[in-house]
């Protein structure tokens, strides 16, 4: 792409998730998946799993009572995530978003202005909730913590986990737990460091 003189180039990385396919099949809901998990108690221990789509560890729930018990209860902990990554698995619901899906940067040419007066400053706004988190987020090495969001915006618990919760579901952030501590944290990819 070529300059001409007066112009000036600047590239923009554009971070826009690409089209995600969903199946159009019905997700899989954590309600339906405690409910066969109860089932359990009556002795049809990993029928969860066969409705997950994960039909020989069910088949291995149901023959050994749930690894004698063990797998059954440490499901009963783990169902939103085994009811989540199934949904994904399955193409019910998009993935979330990861850095490794950006667009390639697009070039862009801006013409110099020729004006001697002094553009209006608009007033300043308070930053939003959003841009308080990811700001907190870049402080913490691209993770945050719902605690470490309330201390950043003087928000209440509920509306730091609601707003972190949404770019969770719009595949802004990844969600996980801190090893060692178990305490959910959002990751947002583009902030980690060292990635």
């Amino acid at each position: 792409m070529s300059e001409k003189p007066g112009e000036l180039s600047v590239n923009l990385n554009v971070n826009v998730p690409a089209v995600q396919q969903t199946s159009g099949k019905t997700p899989y809901t954590t309600g339906m998946g405690f409910g066969l998990w109860c089932t359990g108690l009556l002795g049809a221990c990993g029928i969860h799993r066969f409705y997950l789509g994960k039909p020989f560890t069910g088949l291995l729930w149901l023959v050994t009572l749930g690894l004698l018990g063990v797998g059954q209860v440490l499901d009963l902990f783990r169902m939103k995530t085994l009811v989540r990554n199934a949904n994904f698995r399955d193409g019910r619901v998009p993935p979330p978003f990861h850095a490794g899906r950006m667009l390639p940067p697009q070039q862009v040419t801006v013409q110099p202005q020729a004006t001697t007066a002094k553009p209006k400053r608009k007033p300043s706004r308070p930053p939003s909730l959003r841009q308080q988190l990811l700001k907190a987020a870049v402080d913490n090495g691209g993770e945050l913590t719902v605690t470490q969001g309330v201390l950043a915006t003087d928000k209440s618990f509920e509306e730091i986990e609601r707003a972190l919760n949404q770019m969770s579901d719009k595949g802004y952030v990844d969600v996980d737990n801190a090893p060692g501590t178990g305490v959910i944290v959002y990751r947002f990819p583009e902030l980690v460091k060292g990635s």
